[in-house]
């Protein structure tokens, strides 16, 4: 397929009814690279796991941008009537994150055969989003640990915002977080002699206390924690337990704070179960730093934006979800900004989500206009 006869649109749906979960894209980066090579260029894959990144330089000298965009699913039985509805059992493509791709294809597209005056555009599609993982790789990884990168973007579609409006934010967009496990181990008894045992009942209550409590001590930052599960031994009417689990996530838009939170919970989990005789496991799971925008990038994206005729949001509050995304601009500046896919849209990682197609051209439009920006070339 040549450059200029791709469809974005068809290929959004062909990827939305292929979805694969994080770690597992190997026929979606397959796909990618197809593409992308038929537009002429030459990727790299296996960049971070199933990563790809192209590398399209201009004449002259100039600056390095990166524009990056995730391609993983999630396992969420799609519901609806779609025509490209998802083929995979309890996997769908529910954050958009095809869209995204789909955008960053059409931006591939026209630098094919418009390519920057200046400097080098990296496109960077990135595996292992939703755990992660995917973008700490790519940046670790020898296509990218020693690049000299000046500005990076990615934007993330925002159902409950309205259509083609262009979300920002300068500091913290998206806050950090991380899963945690706290395992307690005691010994099990007969249910009649539990004063034989040691039972981890009320060092399980005193964790359940200690998580909800710890955003308390950091005023400083807006920190949350959720409870998510919790269980005290199985369902034995003749045991006295001895094991108990509690699971939460813990969230915050300052990174520091974030990591003395964790410390801190490490700290007295260990004391409860020392007080209670019981042995203690914190494993962590699924974790992100804070996406931390440049001022500098922040205005570039309002720029382009408002060069494009459209409305421009600015968050007075950075968003209480994460994205990976922060791995790259904690090495290089640059910034995530959101685009609007409708006030009454399904929201993200609902089970009737669809990524709207009526921004992919916004989304296009965005990052040329910000390669523009930077390289003199392109401008929609």
């Amino acid at each position: 397929m040549m450059a200029i006869d791709f469809d974005p649109l068809a290929f959004r749906h062909a990827l939305h009814q292929y979805p694969e979960l994080s770690n597992h894209e190997a026929q979606s980066a397959r796909t990618l690279a197809a593409q992308l090579r038929a537009f002429g260029l030459t990727p790299y894959t296996d960049v971070g796991g199933h990563g790809i990144v192209v590398d399209i330089a201009g004449r002259k000298p100039g600056p390095t941008t990166l524009l990056r965009a995730d391609f993983d699913a999630l396992p969420i039985e799609e519901r609806g009537s779609l025509a490209y509805c998802s083929q995979h059992s309890g996997v769908m493509h529910a954050c958009g994150h095809d869209g995204h791709t789909a955008a960053l294809l059409a931006v591939a597209a026209e630098l094919s055969h418009t390519p920057p005056a200046r400097g080098t555009v990296l496109l960077a599609f990135q595996p292992a989003e939703e755990t992660g993982e995917g973008a700490a790789r790519m940046c670790e990884s020898p296509a990218l640990t020693n690049a000299q990168i000046d500005n990076v973007y990615a934007f993330h579609n925002l159902p409950g915002f309205s259509q083609h409006q262009i979300v920002v934010r300068p500091g913290t967009f998206a806050c950090a977080s991380t899963g945690v496990a706290i395992e307690l181990y005691g010994k099990t008894s007969h249910a009649a002699y539990p004063e034989r045992g040691i039972s981890p009942a009320s060092a399980m209550t005193g964790v359940m206390h200690t998580l909800t409590q710890l955003p308390d001590a950091y005023p400083e930052a807006n920190s949350l924690v959720t409870l998510v599960h919790a269980q005290l031994g199985e369902p034995a009417y003749g045991v006295a337990p001895g094991q108990a689990t509690v699971m939460a996530t813990l969230r915050s838009d300052d990174n520091a704070c974030f990591h003395a939170m964790k410390a801190d919970l490490i700290d007295k989990v260990n004391t409860l179960a020392a007080r209670a005789g019981l042995t203690v496991s914190v494993s962590w799971h699924e974790p992100f730093i804070a996406a931390e925008n440049s001022t500098h990038h922040t205005q570039h994206v309002v720029n382009a934006a408002q060069s494009l005729g459209l409305a421009v949001h600015r968050l007075t509050e950075p968003m209480r979800w994460s994205e990976d995304v922060a791995e790259f601009l904690a090495r290089w500046p640059g910034a995530l900004f959101g685009i609007g896919s409708g006030e009454h849209h399904p929201q993200l990682h609902n089970p009737d989500y669809d990524f709207p197609d009526a921004i992919l051209p916004t989304a296009k439009a965005l990052f040329t206009a910000l390669v523009a920006e930077h390289h003199g070339c392109i401008t929609g």
